[in-house]
């Protein structure tokens, strides 16, 4: 075999591995930052809610189960801080920030930012918007649907105090 031709034929190669390198760089980087958790959460509100709008410090525990686009699952319990100036009749979306600590050793750290809130047959629900702020999807958007459960008697937002505890399903998508 000429020289010419073994050397034209390494440079293809060396080229053919490098664009194949770089095309599937993206994917696997778009594949690590995106997944879907379903779960369920246990609010704390203090001071309770009532039926005006006084601010409250929420916080929130809870485990997602997650997926990654292959399908590959793991575990994420979570711990949320944040406050609302929500009320009994109408959750309102709140600031707040979230860790995930996913059964893998890795970690997630969301910042919400805004978000909505419904109430449907006793059902808030309550749509809120941010972006991971470090760990595992950094940069990526995250949008948390919240969906409480009715628990304790409709008079616990009247009654001194208010409404202190509720729980929650929980979805989570997080994307590029």
């Amino acid at each position: 075999m000429p020289a010419g031709t073994r050397g034209a034929r390494t440079v293809l190669c060396a080229v053919a591995l490098v664009a194949a390198t770089t095309a599937w760089a993206p994917s696997v980087q778009a594949h690590e930052s995106s997944f879907e958790c379903t779960g369920r959460e246990s609010i704390a509100y203090d001071p309770g809610l009532g039926l005006s709008s006084a601010p409250s410090r929420v916080t929130v525990d809870g485990v997602y189960r997650c997926e990654d686009p292959s399908g590959r699952a793991v575990t994420a319990p979570y711990h949320t801080e944040g406050t609302t100036p929500g009320t009994c009749l109408l959750f309102a979306a709140n600031r707040s920030r979230e860790t995930l600590s996913f059964s893998d050793g890795s970690t997630s750290v969301i910042s919400y930012v805004s978000g909505t809130s419904t109430r449907v047959l006793g059902i808030n629900t309550v749509t809120l918007h941010g972006v991971v702020a470090a760990g595992r999807g950094k940069g990526s958007v995250a949008e948390k649907t919240i969906r409480t459960l009715p628990g304790g008697l409709p008079t616990d937002c009247a009654l001194p105090g208010g409404l202190k505890h509720t729980t929650a399903t929980t979805h989570l998508s997080v994307h590029p």
